[in-house]
């Protein structure tokens, strides 16, 4: 940064700081502010252009510390376990009602409008404008251009919150939008060029994958509600979901919106892939819960996760999309994804589109919310058939070369490692989560044919692909089988008695950091189901 702008900087700071204990001191939080988030670290070719406008709007979202977490962390690591509902979870493990609307009278009192506390009391949102958030949190904004073009800001100091509230506030969300999340979809290169494996490297139509993955002799999951994350406007979306399924002879999908959404377009092939696959290899779904987020920010994504586990309405949602994992707000997202496992909820997630390297840097470090202990993440293949509906090979998906992306996968460098994944394969002497635990077809190369925008016959590929597929195998299974809870200990579990049945062993290729082995491994966990043997295998 130029001199003078770290000089303007600095005096915004230190006028910000006593603006902010003035303002605390005021309402009664006399006690001194405490640091609760540190200045945003910025990546190589992100640059500051000086001081953020006073008028720049914010979504800030608190969110508040889980109740009885030693006993809560025990019920979730034993199998078997009854799923709570919504109101047990909020009785015994979410903060009170107390101390949400302590949080909440802080915000109001601050100056933020629409102030509102989450039905399971995790989150207290609101919205306003850089110069309150800079007095109500005392932290000081800069403008930054992102390395990869975007207009963005950033806190440029820590974030405070009164003592007083020390002992409730987890995090601080939306104080910058230099670190968000994106999609891993991927068309296809045409110039690309590749040696396959035994069998060929074609598109699949997305009903070509119940076949593929052995799910013949199940029924459709048509009493099963399926959720997926999406962002931006989903009238086109809806429109090519309804389109597919008369061009396939499936009937009409109900599809629900939730969420305020955007009239951004941009992601249209990323949802068009996800919704269609997870209908094409399940036949049709009860229903299709689309939760619609704003923006791919911190904050409004988190809210998204949010409104699907205070619903609990779908037991499977699919997730496609996550941000190098450093930057991402783990401990927030974490508690949430901790109830949604509790409800017998199923996060499935793609594991990233970088290969090892997620974050850009040099090192190897897995995508978020694939890391988080309590989400399926579903790293991705190149598929290889005969015709295209009989399974023949499966290798690590690795395009890299070609500018096709690769899967992630790698181990976590901050997430603990779950007890079902303890002594498992390359992550066995590890103490971190492993990533991915399953995978699917992931290569543009042999990836899905899709309607996007009333266009037929786009092909895409990418751990977008992977991940719906994985949802609607799960689907698959939940009609099959009934609610089973939180799939990931099931399916280690599986493995560990009926490997060689129920999962496509993946034991060639790398994602640029990590390599094939036999059994579970960095680049495709356990490799890819068997869908009728694993729902046969695990029928209660």
């Amino acid at each position: 940064m130029p001199s003078h702008l770290r000089l303007k900087s600095l005096i915004i700071a230190l006028g910000v700081a006593t603006a902010a204990s003035a303002f605390a001191a005021s309402q009664g939080d006399t006690a001194s502010m405490v640091a609760i988030k540190h200045a945003t670290a910025l990546r190589q070719g992100d640059t500051v252009v000086g001081p953020l406008a006073f008028a720049q709007p914010m979504h800030i979202v608190v969110s508040l510390k889980l109740r009885n977490q030693a006993q809560l962390q025990s019920y979730l690591a034993k199998r078997g376990q009854k799923p709570l509902s919504s109101a047990q979870f909020n009785a015994q493990y979410a903060p009170t009602q107390a101390q949400a609307q302590a949080v909440a009278d802080y915000l109001t009192r601050a100056g933020f409008s629409k102030v509102s506390i989450a039905p399971n009391r995790m989150l207290v949102e609101g919205y306003g404008r850089a110069d309150t958030a800079q007095a109500a949190f005392g932290t000081s904004f800069v403008h930054v251009h992102t390395h990869d073009g975007r207009d963005a800001y950033a806190n440029a100091s820590d974030v405070k919150i009164p003592a007083s509230l020390q002992g409730t506030v987890l995090e601080v969300l939306g104080v910058q939008t230099v670190h968000v999340a994106h999609t891993f979809a991927h068309r296809i290169n045409p110039n690309a060029v590749h040696s396959n494996a035994s069998g060929s490297a074609v598109a699949h139509n997305p009903t070509d994958f119940n076949a593929i993955y052995g799910a013949s002799s199940l029924s459709p999951a048509t009493s099963i509600a399926v959720g997926v994350i999406t962002e931006g406007s989903m009238s086109n979306v809806e429109s090519d979901l309804q389109q597919f399924a008369s061009n396939n002879n499936l009937a009409t999908i109900n599809v629900q919106v939730v969420g305020s959404g955007s009239s951004d377009t941009s992601g249209d092939g990323e949802w068009d892939l996800d919704t269609q696959d997870i209908v094409g290899i399940t036949g049709g779904v009860s229903k299709l819960v689309l939760y619609d987020a704003t923006s791919m920010s911190d904050s409004d994504l988190t809210t998204d996760y949010n409104a699907v586990v205070s619903a609990n309405a779908v037991p499977v949602i699919n997730v496609s999309l996550g941000e190098c994992e450093s930057d991402a707000p783990t401990s927030t997202d974490d508690q949430i994804f901790e109830q949604a496992q509790s409800q017998g909820q199923t996060f499935s997630v793609s594991s990233g589109d970088s290969g090892a390297d997620e974050c850009g840097n040099g090192g190897i470090t897995p995508s978020y919310p694939a890391s988080s202990p309590y989400v399926v993440a579903v790293g991705g293949t190149e598929l290889y058939t005969g015709g295209t509906t009989t399974w023949t090979n499966e290798t690590v998906w690795n395009n890299l070369s070609s500018n096709e992306g690769a899967t992630g996968g790698s181990p976590s460098t901050i997430e603990s490692i779950p007890s079902w994944q303890q002594g498992v394969g390359q992550n066995g002497s590890s103490q971190y989560r492993g990533v991915p635990d399953v995978a699917f077809d992931a290569s543009p190369d042999t990836g899905s044919l899709v309607i996007v925008d009333g266009q037929a016959n786009q092909q895409i590929g990418g751990t977008s692909l992977a991940s719906p597929l994985f949802v609607g195998s799960w689907a698959l299974i939940l009609q099959a089988d009934g609610n089973l809870g939180f799939a990931a200990p099931l399916l280690y579990q599986d493995a560990a008695s009926n490997y060689a049945s129920d999962f496509h062993d993946v034991t060639s290729g790398n994602n640029d950091g990590e390599t094939a082995a036999v059994g579970w491994d960095y680049t495709t966990g356990w490799g890819s189901l068997v869908v009728g043997n694993v729902a046969a295998n695990l029928k209660q």
